[in-house]
């Protein structure tokens, strides 16, 4: 039973999905007239069938995903030619599909009984032993050819079906013994086996007799309708040998009356009794789920078009006012018509934030599966480990917790390999045996932090500077704090592992989590005590697409900046800059800042002048007027002063996709429609300072 109600939704609208897909294929399935099924049909029953267990286990539904297991298994010798097609078969499996879909809401609230259970596992289990009765009635098909035991034992399963079914077909079988130079091994290889395709099925591929020195040998076992010379033209585009492999045409045929069951020893089938309990039988069109699947685009489309009612009801408040003083109207109709543009106002506000809140996804199934994952990998490498999670329903943008999986698990990677010592060094230590792992997040204003915590061994700042002055990455004149010290371990090709190991260990991966958390305008900070444990957190804004922004300009444009990537707005006099043109730095509380502006971080050209032209409103007298508006922001581990021409009021926007253009404009996440027509940008500051030179 799933007692979470965001999780059960979620669970119970993705096995929606997968049974209708299961009963539209069972549906297809029982249409063919063949004792062959369509093996891309049961190919796909089968992915279904698998990814229903994975997803009930995740969830926590032992039931539901052994009974999924059992109907992979019959899928299976279904696409194995174990079990053969007839009206019994595919009316059992409809009916235990069925059963399937009915017991899964039952399950995941808690409603169904262990009777139910086992009665399906009946029904499951017949048409198994069904399956199995087959299969001892029939002797290797294999036996019709002319193979060694040894290349006879090296057939899977698989392979023993195909020739049987070749052998129904009445297909002749060649043994083409191939001479391949081991130095385009894999061209050649490719080669013979798409010409024979042509012609044919080649069924597998035997280690062939050891011939010249240096050849690779080969040998294919191909079943075609064509005659040994057409054969021999397909393979002669390498150096090949063929010859037939089929025994006497007498034992030829009596293969082939055995392998279609003409035999009259053959026992007869065994009949399969629907044992489901009533209630399956009555089958309802009820759905699982209320919810409906939508995909992201249709929400952004919405948003966008909300949020142009929303500007164009602006402008109509303002014809209003301008409207109501021509008019010479009344107070009266002046308030109703001032009331009505406002109501309009908020609600389409509102109906932003709404179409907002439907990308919104809890944590839940990430933190489950990262958990999970943990556990296995901790179980892989020896070490003894229990995961805690909390603030499951911490909710973000679908997009942001899509892009966060990756980075979330590489951090649990290295907290289990690099973080939590062996069980025996955590004894000599005075610890646990078993390590604890704290996967938690929360909301801090308009952002998320996900931390994760291991107890395991720190992070040494003593031991990391000599890594970094080893890998050259900082001098011995560098004087780093702790703090600074141990945000090298974002930098690429460094490492605190001892050795390479199939999990981590090659310098590669936080700097990429960290420019990929950057890339959402987010940051990740870490922290640690010698020899009692390490952390580390992901603060993320909780959306994309609503965000509090500064309108900001730059070469005659203005562009829009999330909040969240600005320290603190501030205005300096043009004396107050140090340096000259290639290297300038400002003061900002007690503390020397590198300066860049924004024109040259978008390559926007012409003479930087640090001079500012004012907001444009006629407000700020000439002392205003000259002064430099700057934001100060973080890139990377430095904080950074950016000059602006001016800025505007903070507002919330909606930022739109730009499309295919957006993967190739580093730097910019989206769009904006403003006032009067116009459109801005939608920056990623920190971004944009990591791509482009600090240097002025």
């Amino acid at each position: 039973m799933i007692e979470d109600k965001a999780l059960l939704s979620e669970y119970l609208s993705e096995s929606e999905e997968l049974l209708e897909s299961l009963l539209s294929d069972l549906h297809s399935l029982s249409a063919q007239t063949s004792s062959s099924p369509d093996l891309n049909l049961v190919g796909r029953l089968f992915r279904t069938a698998h990814s229903l267990k994975g997803l009930s286990g995740m969830m926590d539904l032992p039931e539901v995903q052994s009974l999924a297991h059992e109907f992979e298994d019959i899928l299976d010798e279904l696409r194995l030619g174990g079990l053969k097609l007839n009206p019994t078969v595919t009316g059992a499996l409809q009916e235990a599909g069925a059963g399937l879909a009915a017991l899964v809401g039952g399950a995941a609230r808690g409603t169904v009984t262990e009777e139910d259970f086992e009665r399906l596992r009946v029904l499951l289990a017949a048409i198994a032993a069904r399956s199995r009765a087959s299969a001892s009635e029939t002797e290797s098909a294999s036996a019709s050819l002319v193979l060694s035991e040894q290349e006879r034992a090296l057939l899977t399963e698989y392979e023993e079906h195909r020739i049987e079914e070749n052998l129904k077909a009445g297909r002749s079988f060649y043994a083409v013994n191939a001479r391949l130079d081991p130095r385009k091994l894999d061209k050649q290889y490719r080669a013979l086996t798409a010409a024979l395709a042509n012609g044919g099925e080649v069924i597998t591929t035997l280690p062939g007799e050891k011939g010249g020195a240096g050849a690779a040998a080969l040998k294919l076992v191909f079943a075609t309708r064509l005659k040994e010379s057409d054969v021999k033209r397909l393979a002669s585009i390498v150096h090949t040998r063929v010859s037939r492999i089929e025994r006497s045409g007498w034992r030829k045929a009596g293969d082939a009356l055995r392998v279609v069951g003409l035999k009259r020893n053959s026992r007869a089938e065994r009949p399969i009794t629907a044992v489901l309990p009533p209630a399956f039988a009555q089958e309802g069109l009820q759905p699982l789920s209320s919810s409906v699947r939508v995909e992201m685009t249709q929400i952004d489309e919405l948003s966008g078009l909300a949020h142009e009612l929303s500007i164009q009801t602006e402008k109509l408040a303002k014809m209003a006012d301008t409207f109501l003083t021509s008019a010479g109207l009344g107070a009266r109709e002046g308030f109703d018509l001032k009331f009505t543009a406002r109501r309009i106002e908020r609600d389409f506000v509102e109906l932003e934030e709404r179409l907002v809140a439907l990308r919104m996804v809890s944590l839940t199934q990430i933190f489950t599966r990262a958990a999970r994952l943990t556990g296995r990998l901790a179980r892989e490498l020896g070490k003894s480990v229990s995961v805690e999670v909390s603030g499951r329903e911490t909710q973000l943008d679908k997009v942001i917790v899509d892009r966060l999986a990756d980075s979330i698990y590489h951090l649990l990677r290295n907290a289990v390999d690099h973080g939590l010592e062996s069980t025996e060094e955590r004894r000599l230590a005075g610890k646990s045996a078993r390590g604890k792992i704290r996967i938690a997040a929360g909301l801090e204003g308009a952002r998320a932090v996900i931390s994760i915590t291991d107890d395991g061994r720190g992070i040494d700042p003593d031991a990391m500077r000599t890594r970094a002055l080893q890998a050259g990455l900082i001098s011995e004149q560098d004087l780093l704090s702790d703090e600074e010290t141990l945000r090298l371990i974002f930098r690429q090709g460094f490492s605190t592992a001892d050795h390479v190991s199939a999990v981590s260990g090659r310098g590669v991966g936080l700097d990429v989590v960290e420019s990929t958390i950057h890339e959402l305008g987010g940051e990740i900070r870490v922290s640690s005590e010698t020899g009692k444990w390490a952390r580390f957190e992901i603060a993320v804004p909780t959306t994309l697409v609503m965000i509090s922004a500064f309108i900001v300009r730059a070469g005659g444009w203005k562009y829009a900046i999330n909040v969240n990537q600005i320290q603190e707005l501030c205005q300096i006099d043009p004396e107050q800059v140090l340096g000259r043109e290639g290297r300038r730095s400002v003061m900002w509380r007690g503390r020397v800042l590198p300066l860049v502006e924004l024109n040259y971080l978008l390559r926007l050209g012409g003479a930087r002048v640090l001079k500012s032209n004012g907001d444009g409103s006629g407000t700020h007298n000439e002392a205003e007027q000259a002064r430099v508006p700057l934001l100060i922001t973080r890139a990377s581990d430095r904080v950074v002063a950016v000059a602006v021409e001016g800025f505007e009021k903070q507002r919330e926007i909606i930022v739109k996709s730009l499309g295919p253009i957006a993967d190739k404009t580093k730097g910019v996440v989206g769009g904006v429609d403003l006032e009067g027509g116009e459109v801005a940008l939608v920056l990623d500051l920190p971004n944009l300072l990591v791509r482009r030179s600090m240097r002025m």
